[in-house]
């Protein structure tokens, strides 16, 4: 009985309060429950979902002066479906003529990170994912779960295998490990058998399949099930760091470095909470902070390490992923093209920014205002 009082039970206690709270005010939201019921019980009857694919206008061509010859490196921080806007980035990376050194992700940035390194197009990244159905990529155990319960959960790290989405990106990529990917990549791993933080990729798992590597990615612990490398178990790196950027800090050849934040507070800067405890259910508005803020601090340690090599960027509005919204984001793909749009004037933004002032500026670039991120610019 006294375990309820150990700092880390209350911790989780106080994030499950929150979630259950959340739950319940989207549980009356019919158009989500529809697209839940869609993603993890498919039926024949299911019509697919009706998805934007034109997304880019005619490309920009423009050089940053400042960038040229230069190894530049790009950090993701996880997201769900909000990642998908690296697409926009990529776009206008493509745009500036700039090709990574080195590209750092996490958690649903893998997704397209991985397909970023393996040489796609934006446009080519762009249709794949636009054309998945979330049944291509959800393979919930509906049919084990009974055998799962009657062994008191032995064998059982998650709800889904996500054997699927490891089939489609090997597919995709011809099975390529990751030595033979265009662009280098890293990924944070977590290994549960020994509790520790690793890094897979190019250069420590060159052996490993980019499908291997997104199925990892995706692991979320009890909701996709851990995933075997070399003998230990291993999850999403960015239940532990949210913005990986130490493969980056650790590389002195690397000029600079843009990071791309879809999940944390702008600039890492938690919101200002004051007086909090004046509210009503006061502790629980607070947990929030709690639950981000070993998130924020290690993620603030990174840029101060980073310093003047860092541009950060915040392409969508970060209380988009919250509570269950956060799942949501990632089966309901009608909101992706609107995301692929903040991604690319947000980067291009960022790049022309760097480019005018020579790359001496406060490097930071913005979400667009909440007014601006619920619409979509108009297409030449």
């Amino acid at each position: 009985m006294l375990d309820v009082l150990d700092p880390y039970t209350l911790k989780r206690t106080l994030e499950r309060v929150n979630e259950l709270r959340r739950l319940a005010a989207v549980s009356s939201d019919i158009d989500f429950l529809r697209q839940a019921r869609r993603a993890t019980l498919p039926l024949p009857l299911d019509r697919p979902q009706s998805v934007d694919g034109e997304v880019f206008s005619r490309p920009r061509r423009h050089r940053i002066e400042a960038l040229e010859g230069k190894r530049v490196a790009v950090i993701t921080s996880g997201g769900s479906g909000g990642c998908v806007a690296l697409i926009g980035a990529a776009r206008a990376f493509e745009e500036a003529g700039i090709r990574p050194a080195l590209i750092s992700c996490c958690s649903g940035s893998v997704i397209w990170g991985a397909m970023w390194a393996a040489g796609l197009t934006a446009q080519e990244m762009a249709d794949f994912s636009l054309s998945w159905r979330p049944e291509a990529y959800l393979d919930i155990q509906w049919a084990r779960l009974p055998r799962f319960l009657f062994s008191a959960l032995r064998d059982f790290t998650g709800l889904a295998k996500g054997e699927a989405i490891e089939r489609l990106f090997d597919k995709q990529t011809w099975s390529r490990r990751a030595a033979e990917l265009q662009i280098p990549l890293s990924t944070i791993v977590y290994n549960m058998d020994l509790g520790e933080v690793e890094y897979f990729g190019t250069a420590r798992t060159p052996e490993v399949t980019v499908g291997r590597l997104v199925r990892i990615g995706i692991a979320l612990p009890l909701f996709i099930e851990s995933v075997a490398v070399h003998g230990h178990l291993y999850v999403d790196g960015g239940i532990i760091d949210l913005f990986p950027a130490e493969p980056v800090i650790a590389d002195p050849s690397i000029d600079h470095a843009f990071g791309i934040n879809f999940m944390l507070p702008r600039r890492f800067e938690a919101e200002d909470m004051t007086g909090w405890q004046t509210h009503r259910l006061a502790v629980l508005r607070a947990s929030r902070q709690l639950q981000q803020g070993y998130h924020l601090e290690l993620a603030r340690r990174s840029r101060r390490q980073l310093g003047e090599r860092l541009t950060l960027i915040d392409p969508i509005d970060y209380t988009l992923l919250r509570g269950v919204s956060f799942y949501d984001l990632f089966i309901d793909r009608r909101r992706w093209p609107q995301l692929i749009r903040q991604g690319y004037r947000a980067t291009r933004r960022a790049l022309e920014a760097f480019g005018s002032a020579g790359g001496r500026v406060e490097r930071h670039a913005g979400a667009e205002t909440r007014r601006q991120d619920r619409t979509s610019p108009p297409r030449r």
